[in-house]
């Protein structure tokens, strides 16, 4: 690719990739949900996990309708229509905390929210890997993830500074502004980038598919996706890992709660000195807040972990990579699962680092060398991520049903295997989907 190829395709580029910060802070903003509405409307922690079930359901049922349409109308028009339905999803939280102030409505307003996140997905994450090398799929989309690995601190801190901002006292009116003020304003700012996108003009990719399908036609896979193992073993592994990933999310504040702050036979309460000390370094008003606070930095060394992804494969290839850090993620969940008082805690935030390649780099590998059949592919590794549906109320359930947090670490910790196992088995993966064309 000559440089002047390379610039035209830089400003497409981060045009998309501004997106991926817009879903990077809604799916964020739920690691703070499922406790904020366990304490305002006193769900139990499984009936909080389907908040996760709401949103990455929305992914299994609209990704395969997506790509269908998208073939029809062009990643820019796939882009812009979700873009419209996130918004809608957004203003939603405005009846469902004004009129009706039920977890339903809220799990309605996600639904809805998340299918347009969907839809963009669909369109933004294939376009990211086919714009340009196809050797560089894996970094670059790993670099344009970055973006939202940066929406994934600012979404905690929000949800420390303002969602969490005040004890609910006993008995007082629930109020609900705190969670339609963030969504209103981001169904405005999800408006404005509508404005923009609509007056700018996306360069279409040559055959739908693989970059460079017309110029290196010879490695594109002509077998059907269903004969392509490393495209099958991809999206069970996706399913897998993003399943790890939600379950840690959406259950890390109670987990970090139960473990930094307990009590002993006579019932005193113990706090561990780091955590009472970071709580009063950020000025938290509530234990919920410095946890929450405490996932902002989990967020820091996510965003770490994305921006410096591209660097390191040039050294390193990318399934070995993907490999090396499912290996370090299983031994922290091992740590987290041991439960250590005051101590597991503080390990839980590195599982950020380390898994922050793992969906983009997945992604990547998955798609390549699928030529026109990208946008289709896309699509099944989108559904895939219904894995986020699954984990959470499972591990609310162990959760609820063992009275600790620490034994629903399990699922995440299969989900971190399968990356490991993945990355390892990749190149006999791609070379039997070759022989199979």
């Amino acid at each position: 690719m000559t440089a002047k190829t390379r610039n035209q395709l830089l400003f497409p580029f981060i045009m998309v990739a501004s997106l991926f910060f817009i879903w990077g802070f809604c799916h964020a903003m739920l690691d703070v949900l499922n406790k904020h509405f366990q304490n305002i409307l006193h769900v139990s922690k499984t009936q909080s996990g389907f908040i996760q079930t709401a949103v990455f359901g929305a992914y299994f049922l609209m990704a395969l309708p997506s790509a269908l349409l998208i073939r029809r109308i062009g990643y820019q028009k796939g882009i812009l229509l979700g873009l419209v339905v996130l918004a809608i999803g957004a203003f939603l939280f405005i009846p469902a905390g004004l009129v009706f102030q039920t977890f339903w409505s809220f799990l309605f307003a996600l639904f809805v929210l998340s299918t347009g996140l969907a839809c963009i997905e669909t369109a933004a994450n294939p376009y990211v890997t086919v714009l340009g090398p196809k050797d560089g799929a894996a970094g670059r989309l790993s670099t344009a993830q970055a973006f939202n690995s940066v929406a994934y601190i600012i979404a905690p801190t929000i949800g420390g500074a303002f969602i969490f901002r005040a004890h609910q006292e006993a008995g007082a009116p629930v109020d609900f502004n705190t969670l339609i003020i963030p969504y209103a304003v981001l169904g405005f700012v999800v408006l404005v980038v509508f404005g923009v996108f609509s007056l700018v003009k996306l360069p279409d990719i040559a055959g739908d598919g693989d970059d460079s399908a017309s110029l290196d036609d010879e490695h594109t896979h002509k077998a059907p996706l269903i004969r392509q193992p490393h495209f099958i073993f991809g999206i069970a592994t996706q399913f897998l890992y993003i399943a790890a990933q939600v379950g840690v999310n959406a259950f890390a504040v109670n987990y970090i709660l139960e473990n930094a702050i307990t009590k002993d036979a006579s019932g005193a309460t113990s706090t561990a000195p780091l955590f009472a000390w970071y709580g009063s370094l950020t000025g938290a008003a509530t234990s919920e807040a410095t946890a929450a606070f405490v996932i902002t930095f989990a967020m820091i060394l996510y965003a770490v972990g994305r921006f410096s992804a591209a660097p390191i494969t040039r050294f390193i290839k990318p399934n070995i990579l993907l490999s090396l850090y499912g290996i370090i993620n299983s031994a922290i969940i091992l740590l987290v699962m041991a439960n250590i008082k005051h101590i597991s805690w503080m390990v839980l935030p590195f599982c950020w680092l380390f898994m922050s390649i793992m969906f983009p780099f997945i992604f990547a590998m998955s798609l390549r060398n699928l030529g026109e059949k990208t946008k289709l592919a896309a699509s099944f590794l989108i559904m895939s991520i219904v894995g986020g549906a699954v984990a959470p109320p499972l591990m609310g359930y162990l959760a609820d049903q063992y009275h600790s947090m620490a034994i629903c670490f399990i699922l995440p910790l299969i989900g971190f295997i399968a990356p490991t196992l993945y990355g390892f088995a990749y190149p006999s993966l791609l070379a039997k989907s070759q022989r199979a064309s």
